[in-house]
């Protein structure tokens, strides 16, 4: 979820705890967006698919998946897998109450204990950014498990309106040269570095294609959206948080909801909420 890269165990009274349910909160409808824009590069998924929603997390590809309007009509089968036993009982959860034909198991993206050739489809939603070595044993395993002619979807983020507003909030807050949270995000702007991952996992070039998409998502009120983005980012570099973090904690919550004001694409919706405008890169693989 957080990916922290520090061993610092300082934490601001003021913090929001980053648990599965805050990232629910914070991201809201997101990461199912994410996904929808991302299943958009496919056909209709065949009768009887067979796919792998690797990085489950709470659940927001499976929702994508069974949202397309053609999939209630089909028979096909979900396993999802995550490292983190709190979404999983999430994603659980969801499975029982939205009666999805589909598995939970806990698992490791880089270390499937599938057998090989098992998925016709596999979808890695926001999940290759926020692994070591940039997610390249998962590719090798998303690779490896899936079928002969069978499809994986990935993405990464070419651009994150809430990215500069956090690292301005650092920059404000904190001594200079503190390192900023999320500074390792820029790479995986260029969709030729999404490319290159996937090809380093083992997938053929002329195999991969790219695409580029908005993804257009809806804050909660957003001084509450700002204080939970700083909770669950701003300790997240290899500093860890500070206790200058909690004497500056309202200010650097208003420097998060003050910039985001400013972002492209930002609209004031009602209700102290806004929308945001993301941009994806989306790739397509065929094994």
């Amino acid at each position: 979820m957080n990916a922290p890269m520090s061993t610092n165990k300082f934490v601001p009274k003021q913090a929001l705890a980053p648990t599965p349910q805050l990232y629910d909160e914070l991201v809201g409808d997101s990461m199912e967006k994410l996904a929808q824009v991302t299943l958009a590069q496919l056909s209709p998924l065949p009768f009887g698919s067979i796919i792998h929603d690797n990085g489950c997390g709470t659940g927001a590809a499976t929702a994508a998946i069974f949202n397309l309007s053609t999939s209630s009509k089909l028979d096909i089968l979900i396993h999802g897998t995550d490292i983190n036993p709190k979404a999983l009982e999430l994603y659980t959860s969801n499975l029982t109450t939205r009666n999805w034909p589909a598995t939970a198991t806990q698992m490791d993206s880089q270390s499937l204990t599938f057998p090989e050739n098992t998925f016709t489809h596999s979808i890695s939603n926001a999940l290759l950014f926020v692994l070591p070595d940039n997610g390249i044993d998962a590719v090798k395993e998303t690779y490896r498990t899936l079928k002969p002619g069978g499809t994986a979807l990935f993405n990464s983020w070419f651009y994150v309106p809430t990215m500069a507003p956090l690292q301005t909030a650092s920059r404000t807050t904190r001594a200079p040269g503190t390192p900023l949270p999320r500074d390792g995000m820029a790479k995986w702007s260029p969709p030729e570095f999404l490319r290159s991952v996937i090809e380093k996992g083992g997938f053929e070039k002329e195999k991969v294609r790219m695409e580029k998409v908005k993804v257009v998502c809806q804050t909660t009120e957003l001084g509450h959206f700002a204080e939970m983005l700083w909770s669950f980012i701003g300790g997240t570099s290899e500093a860890g948080w500070g206790e200058g973090d909690e004497e500056n904690w309202e200010r650097a919550v208003g420097v998060v909801k003050g910039e985001l004001e400013g972002t492209e694409g930002f609209r004031w919706v009602g209700g102290g909420r806004a929308e945001l405008e993301f941009v994806a890169n989306v790739a397509v693989a065929v094994k």
